[in-house]
């Protein structure tokens, strides 16, 4: 009996389930400090005793560092391997989780938001790194796509656990939990994560040496369009978080714990249509399945626009979110895989790029959302339609005849 399971453990597909874990638990410990504390976001505005822009600037805070840090991790994990890094980027996560619950302040709050943002994105652009390491475009795709299912469970549950861990001992007890699960994962990295990378020996932490690096991979026509059309997907999702708080709770009235399952069931569909995903870019092209997710989430963009003018209702409009935001399972896998096939040899400083952008872009579309207050449904759908017309309008810039026959069958039409 020992013996047997000495082999299931010793086994490739053993390694390759755990390997998949602690990826998607890498990718997804940062997004878990936002998605804890989505439902309590009232509670910690009235707590600071501040206003709402303040409130949605620390996600604001969070979103840039987490551009920011990528920039950082991508050429030191090129450079010395992807462990160390990793171990330093969640060490800070686990510092900062505690440091925002030390001080009464909102400004000490967005703050030490932002270094648990700084620390945390390791796990996230070390992923994709090690993933394009070890991984060809096909089953990297797939692999992307199972990392999602696994990494969209946080999100499904952390709203409604962020809830329940704010009633019952307030919204501090939420960052305590959030330096436990990132001791747990410092203690997984440490002790199960093999990696194994080439070494890019012409590279050093000399700033002109990285920014010339980063402008080679940005010159890279189809990495950028692939990371742009991407960054926009995310974009649409990310206005979503920030103005989904005050649409679902102060305008449809939902409780926290309501909004928590809300907001899980919506992480659902990405958990479902990423399952898809894993299954079908085994047979089908990449290029293909991007193409059909992009015009089934404009789609889905239309329709919830549609909802939000004529107010028709949290159902209907909570449908139409759940179709759109699920397109996200088919898009940002292949999409991401594409775009860091083109470097094979600069796996960590091309995953820092693509995901600089990503967030960069949802740090910047959190600051409209909360400058215009897009906390009404209309306004919060006509940011993600303009989010995702646009990405699909980059993704289409790879096919620019395609994208000249949509301009003409616009004008005619209009």
């Amino acid at each position: 009996m020992q013996s047997k399971f000495k082999d299931f453990i010793a086994s490739p597909n053993f390694k390759k389930a755990w390997l998949v874990i602690i990826l998607a638990y890498m990718s997804a410990v940062a997004p878990l400090s936002t998605d804890m504390y989505l439902p309590a976001l009232k509670n910690v505005q009235e707590s600071f005793a501040t206003s709402e822009f303040y409130t949605q600037l620390s996600l604001s805070a969070f979103f840039t560092a987490f551009a920011l840090g990528q920039l950082i991790y991508g050429p030191l994990s090129d450079i010395y391997g992807r462990k160390k890094p990793l171990l330093i980027g969640i060490g800070i996560f686990i510092i900062s989780s505690i440091a925002c619950v030390s001080f009464d302040s909102i400004y000490a709050f967005i703050f030490f938001r932002f270094t648990q943002a700084l620390g945390g994105c390791a796990g996230v652009v070390i992923a994709r790194a090690i993933i394009n390491d070890k991984f060809n475009v096909k089953e990297g795709a797939a692999i992307l796509a199972l990392m999602m299912i696994v990494g969209s469970l946080a999100p499904m549950l952390a709203p409604t656990l962020g809830a329940f861990i704010s009633d019952f001992g307030g919204w501090r007890l939420i960052f305590g939990t959030l330096f436990a699960l990132g001791i747990i994962l410092f203690l997984m990295i440490l002790f199960g994560l093999n990696t194994t990378s080439v070494i890019d020996k012409s590279l050093n932490l000399n700033p002109k040496s990285v920014l010339n690096n980063y402008g080679l991979i940005l010159k890279d026509k189809r990495f950028f369009i692939f990371t742009f059309s991407s960054a926009l997907c995310m974009a649409a999702m990310f206005a979503y978080i920030t103005g989904s708080p005050f649409v679902f709770r102060e305008h449809f009235g939902l409780s926290s714990k309501a909004y928590g399952l809300v907001f899980g069931l919506n992480a659902l569909s990405m958990t479902i249509f990423s399952a898809i995903n894993a299954k079908i870019v085994q047979t089908s092209s990449p290029y293909k399945i991007l193409q059909n997710a992009f015009l089934a989430m404009i789609v889905g963009a239309i329709l919830l626009l549609v909802c939000g003018y004529f107010d028709f209702g949290f159902l209907a409009f909570e449908i139409c979110l759940f179709f759109t935001l699920g397109m996200k399972g088919f898009i940002i896998p292949n999409a991401v895989v594409l775009a860091m096939a083109r470097f094979k040899h600069k796996s960590g400083s091309a995953s820092a790029v693509l995901g600089a952008i990503q967030m960069a872009m949802a740090g910047l579309i959190s600051v409209i959302v909360g400058a215009i207050g897009a906390n009404h449904p209309f306004l919060l759908s006509c940011v993600m339609a303009v989010c995702i017309c646009l990405g699909y309008v980059a993704y289409l810039w790879i096919h620019k005849r395609l994208l000249l026959n949509l301009l003409k069958n616009i004008k005619a039409w209009l």
